[in-house]
């Protein structure tokens, strides 16, 4: 029969107490990391209850990545001091890792968002009709810097650029990139001149440096035309969103946005899906 000081239980209890087993518990003891409470003549391990805040804790470091012995150092200069000192440290990391957690679920949110406005639009073959779209809020839009020109190779340094910001800022939330590409070039047949790339993020605005330039696309209404497939062979449905414009008088802002709603992500280049949209009154 168990004679102890303290009440405890057998390895056994222990390990299921903290859902764990007691193969850890032999290896934490063996690196003297956690020992148990007392031992008995026969070599039976006991631990008390109280030390299930220890162990729960010393799992809790292990699953942020923190090795063993780096743990054991801590543990073997117990102080406030030090126990205070490792938990801000974690609490840093924690923050970091939710907060990229939380970018990672915007993106997939984001996406499904996309895939979901793809299926309602599966009937798309090649170009669809022309129609009126609401967007509901406004949205805020990561810009490059202006390119206004037909140039290719200042148009793809201008793409590349815009990419390697959104990405090192992390100003992505899943939205492709798009582009937005001056009206008033449209109305005078000019298909290949771009104004600005741009990259929807969900990033709140206080957090964006200000050397980036942004802007905000409006809620409102907007007449919108859907491509299906190669997202470069667009002038048809330029032609079509103009001539729609003009059919029924409508005042269209500055420039027309042409956007990824399927890209390369989830779709071969044939089922591609791209939206070319313009506000209006």
């Amino acid at each position: 029969m168990q004679k102890l000081n303290i009440p405890c239980i057998k390895t056994g209890e222990f390990a299921k107490l903290c859902g764990t087993n007691k193969r850890t518990l032999f290896h934490y003891d063996e690196i003297g990391l956690f020992s148990p409470a007392s031992t008995d003549e026969k070599g039976y391990r006991y631990y008390s209850e109280s030390q299930c805040d220890v162990f729960f804790t010393i799992t809790c470091l292990k699953e942020l990545g923190m090795p063993l012995k780096e743990i054991k150092e801590y543990i073997s200069h117990q102080s406030p001091s030090a126990i205070e000192e490792l938990l801000e440290i974690q609490q840093t990391k924690v923050a970091a890792e939710l907060e990229q957690l939380r970018r990672i679920q915007t993106v997939i949110h984001t996406k499904l968002s996309l895939l979901h406005r793809a299926r309602e639009l599966q009937n798309v073959t090649d170009l669809s009709s022309v129609f009126l779209e609401t967007q509901e809020e406004e949205q805020l839009l990561v810009l490059s810097a202006p390119i206004f020109s037909d140039d290719h190779d200042r148009i793809f340094s201008a793409l590349c650029e815009h990419i390697a910001q959104c990405s090192h800022y992390r100003l992505n939330s899943g939205y492709p990139y798009g582009a937005m590409l001056p009206l008033s070039g449209l109305r005078a047949q000019d298909w290949e001149t771009y104004g600005y790339f741009f990259t929807e993020t969900c990033q709140s605005p206080e957090k964006i440096p200000s050397s980036i330039k942004t802007c905000i696309k409006k809620a409102g209404t907007y007449a919108a035309i859907y491509l299906r497939g190669n997202y470069y062979k667009s002038e048809e449905a330029f032609r079509k969103l103009l001539a729609y414009l003009d059919k029924h008088r409508l005042a269209p802002g500055e420039f027309v946005y042409k956007e990824a709603v399927l890209d390369e992500l989830s779709a071969k280049e044939e089922e591609y899906l791209t939206r070319i949209s313009v506000n209006c009154k």
